[in-house]
């Protein structure tokens, strides 16, 4: 199924509506893409059944994110060892994310952590185990795009 060909125009409004507020009422939703309440309903049940939509979910706040220090920890591994490395360290509460990579570099975490000296602990403890040969580390200073 091609799914760009089967959203029209207003399929595509109401998904970007969804993604602003997942909360809408289908009666300010309906208002907004100019069908009535019944048309819009329908038209989310078919994208839901044709896995467009594939869930809603909340963003919330964490309690210090105004000063959390936010980055990107890239790792390069003696061989193809993400697996190990998520037993060992996919327990650590600061670790978001944590990705498998194809290329140059082998895998890359986003951290989230309260302070520099955490940020730097977290850091160390990963150069020195002894799977890693290489560990970059990027401060996030500013999110352009949160989606």
């Amino acid at each position: 199924m091609n799914i760009a060909k089967e959203l029209d125009q207003r399929d595509q409004l109401i998904l970007a509506a969804l993604e602003n507020n997942a909360r809408i009422p289908i009666s300010d939703l309906a208002k907004k893409v100019a069908l009535s309440a019944t048309a819009v309903r329908q038209r989310i049940a078919r994208m839901e059944k044709d896995k467009v939509i594939l869930g809603y979910t909340i963003n919330t706040q964490k309690p210090n994110s105004a000063t959390s220090i936010d980055a990107l920890i890239t790792l390069t591994l003696t061989g193809a060892f993400c697996t190990k490395l998520k037993q060992e360290f996919g327990h650590w509460p600061e670790i978001q994310k944590f990705w498998s990579l194809a290329g140059d570099l082998d895998s890359c975490l986003l951290i989230s952590t309260s302070s520099l000296e955490k940020l730097s602990q977290l850091t160390h403890t990963l150069s020195d185990h002894e799977l890693v040969t290489r560990v970059q580390t990027h401060i996030i200073t500013t999110t352009h795009v949160d989606r």
